[in-house]
Formats: structure tokens, sequence, C-alpha cells
């Protein structure tokens, strides 16, 4: 992964990979730890309430009540990834119509 510049300034499309990945990597490490937390307390639960009130026991249909929520997991991180790191992109474009983004070396 690499940030490209042309005559001094930084494009903006050479940011977006390193924000997204950066955000699906750091709200990744935040949501795992909490989601494997929760798990346990789901699973050897005595009972969970569904969505029409029924209470449903044993782990087999608690797994099944969480699948979505662990599949969805790593697409809700990589949308929000996308959706934040354009959001992120949009706002440095309009700055960068004000004042140039410069990229400065130092030794």
């Amino acid at each position: 992964m690499e940030i490209k510049a042309r005559d001094g300034y930084v494009s903006l499309g050479s940011l977006y990979k390193p924000i997204a990945v950066g955000y699906v990597i750091g709200m990744g490490v935040v949501f795992l730890p909490m989601f494997l937390l929760m798990l346990p307390m789901l699973v050897f639960s005595p009972g969970v309430q569904d969505q029409s009130g029924q209470l449903v026991t044993g782990p087999g249909p608690i797994l099944a009540m969480i699948a979505p929520m662990i599949v969805m997991i790593p697409l809700i991180l990589a949308l929000q990834g996308l959706l934040i790191g354009g959001a992120i992109l949009l706002g440095l474009a309009i700055y960068r119509t004000r004042h140039p983004i410069r990229i400065v070396t130092s030794a």
C-alpha cells in the first residue's frame, strides 16, 4: 500500500485504500473481542426471546438465531470502512479546493 503524490501534492485516490483498510482493522480489533465475549453468554444462557416473544432454549437454536450476526460482522465492517473512508476523502477533497494538501519530506 502506498500513498502517491504528484508535483508535491497528495493524490486523494491513493489515500482511500489506507483509510478504509485502517478503519476495518481498527474497528475489527474493537468489535471482535466484544463479540467473542458475548458469544458464550448467548450460547450458555438458559433462554433467549426471539422477535415474536417466544422463548428459545438450547445452544443449537440460539446459535441459529445469532448466525446472521456472525456472518454480517465482516460485511458491516467492510461497508463502513468504504463509507467512512469515502466521507473522509470527500472532506479532504473539499478542504483541498481552498488549501492544498502538500507533502513535506524531511531528512
